[in-house]
């Protein structure tokens, strides 16, 4: 499943040079790797697929969408080779290159993929596992959300969420990504506070699991729930949030950072609009 919280972001990690030195690094070290591994041992083994589907990752985070997919689409063809066709391997290589696809803005072949997938024979004595069929109907919830279509991608996350509650219990990873990508998604449709009820559960399970998230996402996801009360009238909670989201920018990315130069935009918007109103308003 994707990492939901990248939407939440307000900057590109990449504009972080640490970041950006750090990503590139990893790419050029998988891909030294994957030179020998190849020239030991050949393409057609299950440690050469694992460091393409790291290299795949890798791209991602770098954003280059187009090796990605160069990657995906070898993952897959290495997969049908080496497990076969029904294998939950291959299939798991064939969400990825839809993905892939989607990530790449190749929406038509995205939704192909999802098609076929949802088709299979999901939880049945011979069919895929059920996690694989969550990922697909995330899949499919990623592309309604690229057409900007959010009454069906929030029927398609809430099926996922009360899945994932059910199979891997409210605290878990997974869910809390679920959680986090139905609370954008009420936010795109103006329903504020069912956004906001999302957003307030996934941050206090941020507080207890630190590490879940990168410091640019956590920030990102106070400044969202930070405009859902402002959208609700709660305005010095909005002030409070996007003042402490600032404080941390500077703190963990310096003053100059695109990260704190947004940060400040927002604040120095939201003072000029509400100059004046120190206590908080009430709906």
């Amino acid at each position: 499943m994707e990492n939901y919280f990248r939407r939440l972001l307000l900057t590109s990690e990449l504009h972080d040079a640490f970041t950006f030195a750090q990503v590139h690094q990893e790419i050029a070290d998988l891909e030294q790797e994957l030179v020998e591994h190849f020239n030991e041992h050949g393409p057609m083994n299950p440690h050469y697929i694992y460091l393409l589907a790291e290299l795949n990752g890798a791209y991602a985070r770098a954003q280059n969408t187009e090796r990605g997919l160069e990657v995906a689409q070898q993952i897959y063809q290495s997969s049908q080779i080496l497990h076969g066709e029904k294998s939950e391997l291959t299939i798991e290589a064939l969400m990825g290159l839809g993905f892939s696809y989607l990530d790449d803005n190749q929406v038509g072949e995205a939704q192909s993929i999802a098609t076929m997938l949802l088709r299979m024979p999901w939880g049945g004595d011979e069919g895929p596992s059920f996690d694989l069929y969550i990922d697909a109907l995330a899949l499919q919830a990623d592309i309604k959300h690229h057409h900007g279509e959010y009454d069906d991608e929030l029927i398609l996350r809430k099926h996922i969420l009360a899945m994932l509650t059910e199979l891997s219990g409210a605290t878990s990873g997974l869910t809390i990504l679920a959680r986090a990508a139905i609370g954008f998604c009420l936010e795109q449709m103006g329903n504020y506070q069912e956004a906001l009820d999302h957003y307030l559960i996934v941050r206090s399970y941020l507080d207890y699991d630190s590490a879940f998230a990168s410091e640019a996402e956590k920030i990102g996801l106070m400044v969202h729930i930070g405009r859902c009360y402002q959208k609700l009238g709660e305005t010095e909670h909005s002030r409070v949030i996007y003042r402490w989201a600032h404080r941390q920018a500077n703190r963990h990315y310096g003053k100059v950072s695109p990260l704190s130069k947004k940060t400040a935009a927002i604040l120095r918007h939201f003072e000029q609009s509400y100059q004046g109103t120190e206590q908080p308003s009430h709906h």
